[in-house]
């Protein structure tokens, strides 16, 4: 008998191969670069961090931690592809952007210290609002969010401060008490406990690629 021969597989499968290939490498760049900016803080900038790695003849020096090159060539197609200036600005996952600044507002809640430690983990602040655009910004955040969250603003003597050391100019609700030392922000802002169990907001800084 004679033997039939195999059809060869149709070019179109070939190239749906070839795409769903494609799509998979790019879905683990992406992972890459999630994963090191979660671990990398904002203030790191990866692009100097490989840009170290390049000789003075500029070829790469082939000793680059991978994890360092991944992220570097995520990130630079990323912004390749979002960036609208020179200059391509980000926050890490689950911060909100606003002004070149990133907000991270918790779901724990603990006394002021605790968020104030928390903060400083992430290489951020508890946050001293500035101005206000970046008060209506905070407000519209907190207003779709429960609780009342700690803010960068404690009472020393018979003033009140913020974390860069600028005096509070106004008033705050329940400042009469001399156990209210802190502040937090909900529909407006209140002076506590700075031992009362609230959610917090931190800022930084955005990484700029």
């Amino acid at each position: 008998m004679r033997r039939l021969k195999k059809p060869k597989a149709p070019a179109q499968h070939l190239y749906l191969v070839l795409v769903i290939a494609a799509v998979v490498l790019k879905v683990v760049e992406i992972s890459a670069f999630v994963f090191i900016v979660q671990k990398n803080p904002c203030n790191i900038t990866i692009q100097n961090t490989v840009q170290n790695f390049w000789n003075e003849d500029k070829e790469l020096n082939f000793n680059i931690p991978q994890k360092y090159l991944d992220a570097y060539l995520a990130i630079k197609d990323l912004c390749a592809a979002t960036a609208t200036g020179t200059v391509c600005e980000f926050c890490p996952l689950n911060w909100d952007a606003f002004n070149g600044k990133c907000y991270f507002f918790s779901e724990d809640r603990n006394n002021w210290s605790m968020g104030d430690s928390d903060c400083q983990r992430r290489n951020a602040e508890l946050i001293s609002i500035k101005d206000v655009k970046e008060k209506d910004f905070i407000l519209k955040h907190v207003a779709v969010r429960n609780g009342h969250f700690w803010i960068g603003l404690t009472k020393s003597g018979s003033d009140w401060f913020w974390k860069t050391g600028e005096k509070f100019q106004g008033n705050l609700r329940s400042a009469t008490s001399e156990e209210h030392q802190c502040a937090t922000y909900g529909k407006d802002l209140l002076a506590e406990s700075c031992f009362n169990p609230n959610k917090w907001i931190c800022k930084k800084n955005m990484s700029q690629f």
